[in-house]
């Protein structure tokens, strides 16, 4: 893998390109005007935990369209926009399928359950990848990402059964440059347990204008995550859909034991998207246990409440 695409330059996108680089791998941007601006003029960096790293100006390239990009020339897409995106990105993307090499694949590094509904259209499953993160990035400048958190490697696999084997530059470049990776045959539990933390915690704190520590420490704020929880196992079992614990009770010890405990001072990124008054990325977290409960004929009033509650803040921007 010599060369990687990044669109998206948010606070995920800088890290990882400035990680990328670090480790001797090609690395260009597709990014909007302004910050295609910032990165040829600035470069970009990474801060924060793990150790900075300093990418000077001139030393990966920012393109406005994908147009610009010469033929086979990229390896790897690292899809790191909002889910919201998607179907844009996935159309460019097949609009533009000479960029890539023969074996070229895309990656998305996004939350939420589905998302590479959109890019199935256009590519074969033997070619879409996906990455479960839930380490925390915050964009401190247009060209500057800080680490703010970590608990658990970056995982990259396959929800096909793909080979993942070709993951494996990816994840040991990434985790040389301090950021710990790997790539699992199990992305699917890895995603779902990710969902379970996202929609329990993550509108909620922006609802509530709290971290999430401060969720757990009040007794009202538990009841309601206490619903969250057990109405997404109710929907992952009607599914059938796995995760690495059982029953919403076993999941519950390790959330309030450990998983909170680890994030205690964390906003989340849908509280973030709210003061900056941009569209969150509900539909592809609480609203997604929505479809599916509906498809199943299950109730989940309490994820049902929240969505109305984010789309509310919303429609009042």
């Amino acid at each position: 893998m010599k060369q990687v695409l990044i669109i998206g330059a948010g606070a995920i996108g800088i890290a990882l390109g400035a990680s990328l680089y670090e480790q001797n791998m090609g690395v260009v941007f597709q990014a909007n005007p302004n910050t295609k601006k910032v990165i040829e003029e600035g470069g970009i960096k990474r801060t924060g935990l793990f150790g900075d790293i300093s990418v000077p100006a001139g030393k990966v390239a920012a393109y406005g369209d994908l147009q610009e990009i010469p033929a086979g020339t990229i390896d790897c897409v690292l899809v790191c926009t909002k889910t919201l995106a998607n179907e844009t990105v996935a159309q460019q993307l097949a609009k533009h399928k000479e960029i890539f090499t023969t074996d070229g694949k895309i990656v998305i590094l996004q939350n939420g359950w589905g998302n590479d509904t959109p890019f199935l259209e256009h590519f074969p499953v033997e070619q879409i990848y996906q990455a479960r993160v839930i380490t925390g990035f915050a964009r401190t400048a247009p060209n500057i990402s800080n680490i703010t958190v970590h608990t658990a490697p970056i995982l990259f696999g396959s929800l096909h059964g793909c080979d993942v084997a070709c993951m494996e530059p990816l994840a040991k470049a990434i985790s040389a440059a301090g950021i710990p990776s790997e790539t699992t045959e199990q992305l699917a539990e890895a995603l779902w347990a990710k969902m379970l933390y996202n929609t329990t915690l993550n509108p909620l704190g922006a609802i509530l204008h709290l971290p999430y520590g401060k969720l757990a420490d009040c007794s009202y704020s538990k009841a309601i995550m206490d619903r969250l929880i057990q109405e997404t196992f109710a929907v992952m079992d009607a599914c059938g859909y796995h995760t690495f614990w059982g029953n919403a009770e076993a999941y519950q010890k390790d959330f309030y034991g450990k998983l909170i405990p680890d994030t205690y001072e964390h906003r989340s990124s849908t509280l973030q998207d709210i003061e900056k008054k941009q569209q969150t990325e509900i539909h592809t977290l609480n609203g997604c246990i929505v479809s599916l409960a509906e498809k199943h004929g299950i109730q989940v009033p309490t994820h049902r409440m929240i969505c109305e509650m984010i789309l509310t803040l919303e429609a009042n921007f």
